[in-house]
C-alpha cells in the first residue's frame, strides 16, 4: 500500500499535464486575433488596394503568382476602395480570369457586388481619368462612369432573394467592370439586368464592347437568359445577320426555334461566329445540316459545309459518295468535333479511293484515328512517326482505343531508335513507352525531364532514377514538371531541408509524397528542439507549408502549441485540402474538432465567417453538427460542403433536412438552387425532385451538373470514393424530357402508345439517365433513330442484362443477319449479350480491332465467359498463344482473363513485357489467372526482390497474384508504387503477410483500397502500421503503450529525484 500513493499523484499528475499542455497563454488573445486569410505576396496586395495611388505597376508583378490567388484572401479585400483601384485590378483580373481558382472567381464577384450593395460604392469616381489609349474595352465613357457609382435608393441591396431589385447595381459601367466575371452572378440577378426595353444587356449591345465575345465559360441557362433579354431590345433582331455578328459567345447557344428562320445570309453568319465556340455544337449543326441531300453532294458541296458537316447524322454521312469524300478530304481533316462512328465512316469511304500509306497518313490530319491496328502493324516505324509529328495528326490517339495506340508504338519502337523517339513523339502517345526503353535512351537530361510532358508514374519513377544524382539542389528540383511523381520517399528522406521545401511546393506531387515531407519536416524539427511544439513560434508557423497540415504533425503535437499560436495554425489548417485523407481516417474529424476548439465555438454557436474559414475542414462534420448549424451559416458554407462529394447514411438525412429548410419551397426552386447546390442534390429523395418544377431551365441544369461530374474510368480506391450517387437527378432529367415528349405525342395521338420508343433527340438529351428506359421501350427505338444514337447508347454504363438483351435484338434488326466486324465493334457492350449460339453465328472471323473495341467489359471474365471463349478461338484462327504479340494481348483486354493455365504460359515473354501495363489493369476475377500472369511477370522482369517501383506499376493488376511467401520480398521502396487496385485484389492471407515496414509505406491511395477482409486478416501491430497511411499516429510499442511528450518526461524526472531524496 504504502507504494500505491506516489503512484496515484504521479499518474495524476500526467494527467494534468497532458490536459493542459495545449493552453499556454490561454486568455491573452481572442479567437478571431492572429487569423490572416491572405498568406505572404496575397497580403501586400489587399494592403496595396486600401493604399493611396496607382496600383498599375504592382499589379504587373503578380503576373505569375495571381494565379495563386485564394478564394479566402479576396473575402478579406477591404471595401473602402477607390474606383481607380477596382478599375485598375478589375482590368488585371480580367485579363487572367483563365488562370483564376474556380472559387477565386465566384469571391471576385461577390466582392464587388458587395462594394455596390453594401456600401456607397468605390469612392473619387468623378475624379479618376482613365489612361488614354482609347482601345481598352474597360475604359467607360463619361456617362458611364457616373453610372458606376450606386443610388443611394438600393445602394444597400443585398442582393438577396428574387425582389425585382436583385441586380439593378449592375449598371452599364458596373458591368464593364465586372467583365469575364459576370458569369459568377445568380441567374436571378443575370434576368434583372436583362429584362425590358433597355435593360443593361441592351445597353451593352448597343456599344462597341466585346464582352460578350470574352464569356467562354458561359452556362446553357446563362445563354438563354442573355439572349432572352436581347429579343426584348428595341431594334435588336437576333435572326438578322448583322446582329448574329455581334453575339459573341452567345451564337454558341443559339436557339433551335430561331434557327429553323434563318436566311441564307444569316446562317452563314452564324457559321462564321460559332468557329469561336469551344463547346459541343452538334446539336446546332444538326439542325443546320438536318435537311440536306447528301447523296446529290460533291467535294466542292461538302466543303462549303464547313464546321457544320459534324451534325450529319449516321444515316447521313453512310450516304456520301466515296469520291466526295476523298475529294473534300483537305477541309474534312480540319474539323473538331466528329463523332469516333463518324470518323469511321469516312475512313473506309476514303480507303475505298485511296490506299491509306505510312506516307499519306498526314492526309487524314485528326481522322487517323479511324485507321485501324491491323493497318499500323503494316507500316514502317520513321514513316509513322514522322506522320505523327504534324501536329493534327498528332491530336489523333486522344480518340483511339489502347489497341490502336499500342499498334502505333509497336510499329515505330521496331525500327527506330529511343532517342530518336523521344525527340519527335507527340505527347499523346508518351505513355506508350515502354520503361524498359527509357532506361536504354541517351538523351535522357534533366531540362528534358523539364518540359512538361504527361509521363506515367511507372515512367517517371524510370526517369528520376536516370537524373536523381542532378537534384540534390533547389534550382534543379524546382524544374521538374509531371515527371516529378516519381520521385520515391526514399529518396525524400536523403535531400536537404531547403531541397524538400522546393519539392514540396511543386503542385503535381502525390498524397504520399506530402506525407514523406511533412513526416521528414517535423521529425528533424523536433530532433533539433526537443520542446518543440510547445516552444513554437509565429515565424516558425510561418515555415510550414499548407500541404504539410493534411498528415503531420500528430493532434498530439498539435494540442502542445501555445494557445495564442493556434488560430495560426487554424489558418494553414483550413487551406489544407484534407480530402487526401481516406473517408475513413479519423484525422479528418480531430483536424476540425482541434480547429473549433481552438476558435472556441460549436456548430450551432458558429458565425458565417468562421464557417468560412474553416475550407474543406467542413467535409468532417458530423451528422449531429450538421444539423446544429443555423440557416445563414449553412448557406455560407454550402460551397465548401459542395466540394466534399458524397456523404454516408445520418449525415446524408440531416444535409437533406437543412437544405429544406434552408432554401425557399421545393416548388419555386429555379436554376439558382441547383447551380448552388450541385453534387449535394445527390442527398434528396424522389419525392423531393417531384416537386421541383419541370422546365427548359431546370431541364438545362441538370445537365450541366451531371456532365461535370463524370465518374473516372480508372480504379477508385473505395476509401477515396467520393462521387455522389446522382441516381435522383437522373431520373428528374428522364422525367423531365419524357414529360414534355409525352405532351408533344398527345397533341399527335388519340390513344398514346405508352412502349413507344425513344426518339434519337430524347437519347441524345438523356445520356446515362438512358438506362432508366424499360426493355421495352428500347426494343421499340426506330430503326434510324438506333443508329444515329448508338454512341450515346454504347456510353451508357448502367444498362441491364435486360436493357442489353433488348438492344441486342435491335441491333439485328438494324444490320442483318450479316453483320460486319466495324458493326459489331460499333456495338461495344450491348455484344455482352449476345447468346453462345449468337456468337457463334455472328463472330466468326474477329479482328483486332473488333475484339479491342469490346475487350474492355469485366463482364467477358466472368458472366460472359463461354461467350468469350468463343470469340477468343476465332480470333486466333488455329494460331498458338505463343504467337500473340504485344498488340494482340493489349486487345484482348478481359478476354485475356479468360485463357487457361498452360495457354497463359505459352505466352511470348518479351510480348507480355511490352503489354504489361496495359494487362495490368485489367481485375481478373479469378486469383488462379492472376497467379499465372504473375509467373510471366518473373519471367518479363525477373524475380520479385527486384522489381523496381516502375515495373510494380507496369505490372500493376498482376501484382495481386503474388504467394505469402513472395510479398515480403518487395522493396520497401517500392511498394508505395503498388497500384490500388492490385492492393484491391491481394488476398487477405497474403496482404497480411508484408513486414511492418512494407505496410507503413504503402502509402494513402493504397490504404483506401484496403478492403475490410484484408484488414482481418492482420495483427494489431500491421495493422497500426497500415494505419499510419491514413493520418493516423504511429503507435510506439505495440497496444497498450503510452506516449510519453516532453513535459510528462520531465515530470517524471522531477518526481523520480524528489523520490530519491526521500
Amino acid at each position: 500500500m504504502g507504494l500505491e500513493c506516489p503512484a496515484i499523484i504521479f499518474i495524476s499528475c500526467l494527467c494534468l499535464i497532458g490536459q493542459t499542455a495545449g493552453n499556454h497563454g490561454e486568455g491573452h488573445k481572442g479567437p478571431e486575433e492572429g487569423t490572416d486569410r491572405c498568406q505572404g505576396w496575397e497580403k501586400d496586395l489587399r494592403n496595396n488596394l486600401s493604399a493611396p495611388g496607382n496600383i498599375s505597376d504592382y499589379l504587373e508583378g503578380l503576373n505569375e503568382s495571381i494565379s495563386n490567388l485564394s478564394p479566402g484572401c479576396v473575402q478579406s479585400f477591404s471595401l473602402n476602395i477607390s474606383y481607380s483601384t477596382l478599375m485598375e485590378l478589375m482590368e488585371f483580373l480580367n485579363a487572367k480570369y483563365n488562370n483564376l481558382k474556380p472559387g477565386t472567381r465566384k469571391q471576385i464577384y461577390k466582392w464587388v457586388e458587395t462594394i455596390y450593395t453594401k456600401t456607397s460604392g468605390p469612392y473619387g469616381m468623378s475624379s479618376w481619368n482613365p489612361k488614354p489609349n482609347g482601345t481598352s474595352t474597360w475604359n467607360p465613357k463619361h456617362n458611364e462612369k457616373q453610372q458606376g457609382k450606386p443610388n443611394n435608393n438600393y445602394g444597400h441591396d443585398k442582393g438577396k432573394g428574387k425582389g425585382k431589385g436583385k441586380g439593378r447595381w449592375i449598371t452599364l459601367a458596373v458591368l464593364n467592370i465586372l467583365g469575364r466575371f459576370i458569369v459568377q452572378a445568380p441567374t436571378s440577378t443575370l434576368k434583372s439586368i436583362a429584362g425590358g426595353k433597355n435593360s443593361t444587356i441592351c445597353q451593352l449591345f448597343n456599344t462597341s464592347s466585346d464582352l460578350l465575345d470574352k464569356l467562354h465559360d458561359l452556362t446553357p441557362v446563362q445563354a438563354r437568359i442573355f439572349l432572352k433579354g436581347l429579343d426584348e431590345c428595341d431594334n435588336v433582331d437576333i435572326k438578322n445577320e448583322t446582329v448574329i455578328a455581334k453575339l459573341g459567345q452567345l451564337a454558341c447557344f443559339y436557339p433551335d426555334k430561331q434557327l429553323k428562320l434563318l436566311e441564307m445570309e444569316a446562317v452563314e453568319a452564324l457559321k462564321n461566329k460559332l468557329l469561336n465556340c469551344t463547346r459541343n455544337l452538334r446539336k446546332i449543326y444538326e439542325m443546320l445540316v438536318k435537311n440536306i441531300n447528301v447523296s446529290t453532294l460533291n467535294g466542292e458541296g461538302l466543303k462549303k459545309l464547313g464546321a457544320s458537316v459534324i451534325g450529319l447524322n449516321a444515316n447521313q454521312v453512310s450516304n456520301l459518295s466515296d469520291a466526295a469524300v476523298a475529294d473534300a478530304l483537305d477541309e474534312l481533316k480540319k474539323v473538331k468535333g466528329w463523332s469516333k462512328g463518324q470518323i469511321k465512316v469516312l475512313v473506309k469511304k476514303y480507303q475505298k479511293v485511296k490506299n491509306v500509306t505510312a506516307d499519306n497518313l498526314k492526309n487524314l490530319g485528326i481522322l487517323v484515328s479511324g485507321v485501324g491496328a491491323k493497318i499500323f502493324n503494316k507500316f514502317k516505324g520513321q514513316a509513322l512517326l514522322n506522320a505523327f509529328s504534324q501536329e493534327d495528326v498528332a491530336e489523333s490517339p486522344k480518340a483511339m482505343l489502347p489497341v490502336q495506340k499500342k499498334s502505333i508504338m509497336k510499329a515505330i519502337l521496331k525500327s527506330v531508335k529511343i532517342d530518336s523517339v523521344l525527340g519527335l513523339l507527340p505527347e499523346s502517345l508518351v505513355s506508350q513507352i515502354p520503361v524498359d526503353k527509357l532506361k536504354n535512351a541517351d538523351n535522357i537530361t534533366l531540362d528534358f525531364l523539364s518540359k512538361n510532358k504527361p509521363w506515367n508514374k511507372g515512367q517517371s519513377v524510370t526517369l528520376i532514377n536516370r537524373i536523381k544524382d542532378q537534384l540534390k539542389d533547389v534550382k534543379n528540383i524546382s524544374k521538374l514538371k509531371i515527371v516529378v511523381k516519381g520521385i520515391p520517399c526514399s529518396f525524400i528522406n536523403s535531400l536537404k531541408p531547403d531541397v524538400v521545401k522546393a519539392l514540396a511546393n511543386n503542385p503535381l506531387v502525390s498524397s504520399n509524397q506530402i506525407r514523406c515531407f511533412s513526416k521528414k519536416f517535423f521529425k528533424e524539427q523536433i530532433a533539433s528542439r526537443p520542446n518543440y511544439f510547445s516552444e513554437l513560434t509565429k515565424e516558425d508557423i510561418n515555415e510550414f507549408l499548407v500541404s504539410y497540415m493534411i498528415f503531420q504533425p500528430d493532434i498530439k503535437d498539435l494540442k502542445l502549441i501555445p494557445r495564442p499560436l493556434c488560430t495560426n495554425m487554424v489558418e494553414l489548417i483550413s487551406q489544407a485540402n484534407i480530402t487526401m485523407l481516406p473517408r475513413s481516417s479519423p484525422r479528418r474529424k480531430e483536424l476540425l474538432d482541434y480547429a473549433t476548439n481552438c476558435l472556441r465555438v460549436n456548430a450551432s454557436s458558429m458565425t458565417e465567417d468562421q464557417g468560412n474559414s474553416l475550407g474543406s475542414l467542413v467535409c468532417a462534420f458530423s451528422a449531429a453538427e450538421i444539423q446544429n448549424l443555423n440557416k445563414t451559416v449553412f448557406l455560407e458554407i454550402v460551397d465548401q460542403l459542395r466540394e466534399c462529394g458524397r456523404f454516408d447514411n445520418e449525415k446524408e438525412t440531416n444535409l437533406r433536412g437543412k437544405i429544406l429548410s434552408a432554401y425557399p419551397p421545393l416548388s419555386n426552386w429555379t436554376v439558382d438552387e441547383l447551380i448552388q447546390l450541385g453534387g449535394l442534390l445527390a442527398v434528396l429523395k424522389p419525392e423531393d425532385f417531384k416537386l421541383i418544377p419541370n422546365n427548359d431551365d431546370i431541364k438545362t441544369a441538370l445537365e450541366e451538373i451531371l456532365s461535370s461530374r463524370k465518374s473516372a474510368e480508372n480504379f477508385i480506391p473505395p476509401d477515396f470514393d467520393s462521387f455522389p450517387n446522382f441516381r435522383f437527378l437522373y431520373q428528374k432529367l428522364f422525367d423531365i424530357v419524357n414529360h414534355k415528349s409525352a405532351i408533344r405525342r398527345a397533341r399527335r395521338e388519340t390513344v398514346p402508345d405508352k412502349t413507344q420508343g425513344p426518339t434519337s433527340e430524347q437519347i441524345e438529351a438523356l445520356g446515362e439517365a438512358n438506362n432508366l428506359w424499360t426493355p421495352d421501350h428500347l426494343r421499340n427505338i426506330l430503326v434510324e433513330d438506333f443508329i444515329d444514337s448508338l454512341e450515346t447508347l454504347t456510353a451508357v454504363t448502367g444498362f441491364t442484362d435486360q436493357q442489353l438483351e433488348a438492344l441486342k435484338s435491335k441491333a439485328i434488326q438494324a444490320y442483318g443477319m450479316m453483320i460486319t466486324n466495324d458493326q459489331l465493334a460499333s456495338l461495344k457492350k450491348i455484344t455482352l449479350a449476345f447468346t453462345t449460339e449468337e456468337v457463334k453465328k455472328y463472330f466468326t472471323k474477329p479482328d483486332i480491332d473488333t475484339i479491342g473495341a469490346i475487350s474492355d467489359y469485366k463482364e467477358w471474365a466472368n458472366m460472359r465467359s463461354l461467350q468469350a471463349e468463343i470469340i477468343v478461338q476465332n480470333f486466333l484462327d488455329g494460331r498458338n498463344d505463343n504467337d500473340l504479340s504485344s498488340t494482340d494481348l493489349v486487345g484482348m483486354g478481359y478476354f485475356l482473363c479468360t485463357r487457361k493455365w498452360d495457354q497463359i504460359m505459352k505466352i511470348n515473354a518479351s510480348a507480355y513485357s511490352s503489354a504489361a501495363r496495359d494487362i495490368g489493369t485489367k481485375i481478373c476475377p479469378k486469383p488462379e489467372i492472376l497467379t499465372a500472369l504473375k509467373v510471366k511477370a518473373v519471367e518479363a522482369f525477373s524475380n520479385v526482390e527486384s522489381w523496381t517501383g516502375a515495373q510494380l506499376q507496369e505490372i500493376g493488376v498482376v501484382a495481386a497474384g503474388l504467394t505469402a511467401e513472395e510479398v515480403p520480398k518487395l522493396m520497401i521502396s517500392a511498394v508505395s508504387f503498388l497500384t490500388p487496385a492490385a492492393v484491391s485484389q491481394f488476398l487477405p492471407n497474403v496482404l497480411s503477410a508484408m513486414t511492418i515496414e512494407q505496410l507503413r509505406n504503402l502509402g494513402p491511395q493504397n490504404y483506401g483500397a484496403v478492403t475490410e477482409a484484408q484488414k482481418k486478416a492482420m495483427t494489431k501491430e500491421k495493422l497500426n502500421a497500415l494505419n499510419e497511411n491514413a493520418g493516423y499516429a504511429r503507435i510506439i510499442g505495440g497496444a497498450g503503450s503510452v506516449y510519453w511528450n516532453p513535459v510528462m518526461m520531465l515530470t517524471l524526472l522531477v518526481l523520480s529525484l524528489t523520490a530519491a531524496l526521500h
